[in-house]
């Protein structure tokens, strides 16, 4: 038996008997998505190090500042110590919660590059599941009868 066949309306795909057309999608989809794991690792940690988990001392806990710092600002604070934005300018940053977010102006490069980095992460991750997605619908319409295929146009 090859790794892909039809058997009586269901399908054998790498040792799984009988599939249904849906439970072939999944499976697809487990095995592209784990073989995209290594751009999910990196997202995951920008996400984490850009989280303000750091214990700061002399920060007000309550009232608009966030509580702590992350890595992701500690280190960006250190490469580029007091680099600036040249000409004035003050670009948005976003700062606290997803919840409470505020955007709020900067000079500083640093500042800048540390509150962005979380944001980073979340878009690697956007862009892994998409590829997993789009992948996963390509490869199950290759295997998939003519009647089980998806007809989605927009990924």
């Amino acid at each position: 038996m090859d790794t892909v066949e039809e058997l009586n309306g269901t399908y054998f795909y790498h040792g799984h008997t009988n599939v249904s057309a849906g439970e072939l999608f999944n499976l697809i989809f487990l095995e592209n998505f784990a073989d995209s794991f290594g751009l999910d690792v990196a997202s995951a940690a920008t996400v984490l190090i850009g989280q303000p988990y750091i214990p700061v001392s002399g920060k007000l806990a309550a009232g608009q500042n966030t509580p702590g710092t992350s890595i992701a600002s500690i280190v960006s604070r250190k490469i580029l110590r007091d680099a600036r934005f040249p000409f004035g300018w003050r670009p948005l940053a976003p700062v606290g919660k997803l919840r409470s977010l505020k955007m709020v102006p900067s000079n500083k490069i640093a500042t800048f590059v540390g509150r962005y980095i979380p944001y980073v992460g979340y878009a690697m991750a956007l862009v892994a599941i998409q590829q997993v997605m789009s992948k996963t619908r390509t490869q199950y319409n290759l295997i998939a009868r003519t009647q089980d295929r998806i007809q989605w146009t927009y990924f």
